[in-house]
């Protein structure tokens, strides 16, 4: 069974700039519940990958920099001239307008356990787009799937 230790942000991210400025891709563990159930919070991993922020398009996985100082990995939800939203694919509630400088990081694969699944996986972005559409029913989609699970 691997061990975690949990990183503060600010010790972390600034690490992981200098890793992808390098042109090297950084792999973090995902925390947080707002991208369930795509990504799995302390069980799936994503490889993030440094990004020409005016390249970013509706679907991809993004990390931010908040202008609260916080981090959070959303998917794209629309791109506009000079701005883009996203939203988490557990919520419906839509973050925007954010500024292209605020891009930190993309999203290039998952990883469950061992394997790693390209973004650009043809299954995954399909179940994604239907994932995106099904936005305003997302709640109580989530909420079913758990009842059923019990």
């Amino acid at each position: 069974m691997q061990k975690f230790k949990a990183i503060k942000s600010e010790v972390l991210f600034p690490v992981i700039r200098g890793i992808l400025d390098e042109g090297r891709s950084a792999r973090i563990t995902v925390t947080g519940m707002s991208m369930y159930p795509f990504l799995r919070e302390n069980i799936d991993s994503v490889e993030l990958s440094n990004t020409n922020p005016k390249t970013i398009k509706k679907g991809d996985i993004v990390m931010v920099l908040r202008d609260t100082n916080e981090y959070v990995m959303h998917r794209v939800i629309k791109v506009e001239e000079g701005c883009f939203y996203m939203v988490g694919d557990a919520q419906e509630d839509i973050e925007g307008p954010l500024r292209f400088n605020q891009v930190f990081a993309k999203v290039n694969a998952i990883w469950r356990q061992d394997k790693r699944i390209d973004v650009e996986n043809s299954v995954l972005k399909f179940m994604s787009r239907i994932w995106l559409v099904l936005r305003p029913f997302r709640i109580d989609i989530i909420k079913g799937y758990r009842a059923l699970r019990r």
